[in-house]
Formats: structure tokens, sequence, C-alpha cells
């Protein structure tokens, strides 16, 4: 255990590092490699949904593949409907640190392990697609495709969703102890870092 939290520490402080340099860099390019990649890349290259993603891929892969397939479909239907509502209603406030929230939220229930009830899987990919589609939304302006984009940014947390549902699965039913762990640790460290990024945006909303 104390040699996984070793190994874990440096390397999430890598991705972490990873993490922030690849969104500098490409959201810089993406913007001319067309609206349906466009669509695509924001999402993957942004820490505050790919991280709330991949945790919500462990979490329903944690709580088996056969229970919640639903969120294969419900997450990317949550995000096409959010990213819709960002074009007829605007400059809603508070979703940014919300959906830093729910990187803090579905990191902790990774790390707990509980069994949660499918009802409640289904409400967290609904409710957290909607807001994450909704800040990936509010970047379609000027001469994007709202329907390009949107369909890419679909296709993107689908590919995501379903290799991270099925790898947690597959994985977790392999049955060694240290995989279990694992997958906790990394659970924890998503809310860890969530922690780190609210406490950074409160701080600087109090300085603004």
């Amino acid at each position: 255990m104390h040699t996984l939290h070793r190994l874990v520490r440096p390397a999430a402080c890598g991705l972490i590092l990873l993490l922030f340099v690849v969104s500098a860099e490409a959201h810089a390019v993406y913007q001319g490699a067309g609206d349906f990649y466009g669509g695509m890349l924001h999402p993957l290259t942004s820490p505050e949904h790919v991280l709330p993603m991949l945790a919500l891929g462990v979490l329903a892969g944690q709580n088996g593949l056969k229970r919640c397939e639903f969120v294969l479909w419900a997450f990317p239907a949550a995000l096409a409907a959010g990213a819709s509502i960002a074009l007829s209603i605007p400059d809603l406030h508070g979703i940014f640190l919300f959906n830093i929230a729910s990187a803090v939220l579905l990191g902790s229930l990774v790390a707990a392990a509980f069994a949660l009830p499918s009802w409640l899987i289904l409400v967290l990919a609904a409710v957290f697609g909607l807001t994450h589609g909704y800040a990936n939304g509010s970047v379609i302006m000027g001469q994007i495709r709202p329907g390009n984009f949107i369909a890419g940014l679909v296709f993107a947390s689908f590919i995501l969703m379903a290799y991270t549902v099925a790898a947690t699965s597959f994985l977790l039913r392999l049955r060694p102890t240290w995989i279990a762990v694992a997958v906790r640790v990394a659970g924890s460290w998503t809310a860890a870092i969530g922690l780190l990024v609210l406490s950074f945006s409160q701080r600087a909303l109090l300085l603004s």
C-alpha cells in the first residue's frame, strides 16, 4: 500500500502538470482543426472536464458494466443537451465551480468504492453531463457551427466513457487486491485535485 502511494503521488503530480500544459497548447491549436474536432478536443484537453468524466466512467465500471452501461448514452446525451442550453441561455454563473465540485464528489465516491444504486449513477451522469455540456457549449461563438461542435463533443465523451467503463470493469474482474486499491487511490487523487482547484478558485474570487 505504501509502495503504491509512493508511485501514485509523483504520477498524479505529473498528470496535473501534463493536463494543464496540454490544455494550454491544445486550446490554441484546435481552433484551426475544424468544428467537429474542436468539439472533440475541448473536453479532452480541459482538466475540469476530463477528470470528472474519467471519474464517472471509473465509478460506473466499479458498479458493473451491465448495471451501468446506460452511462454510455446518458452522459453524452446530457452533454449535448447542456451545450444546446448554453446557446440560448449564456453566462450562467457558478458552472465552473460546480464542474470542479463534480470531480471532488465523483472522485470521493470512487475512493469509497460504495455499491451505488443504478438510479443514483444515472442522476449523477445526467446532472454533471448537463453542467459540463453547458461549459463546453459556452465556447461556441463566432464562425463555429454548433451542430458539428456538439457532435464532436458527444463522440469524444462516448469513446472516453466506453473505454473507461469497460477497462475498469475488466480490471476489477481480475480480482488482484492491488487493482481495486489502485482504482480507489486514483479516485482519492481526483478528489484531492478538485479540492485544490476549488481552493485556488475561491481564493482568486476573494482577491478579485
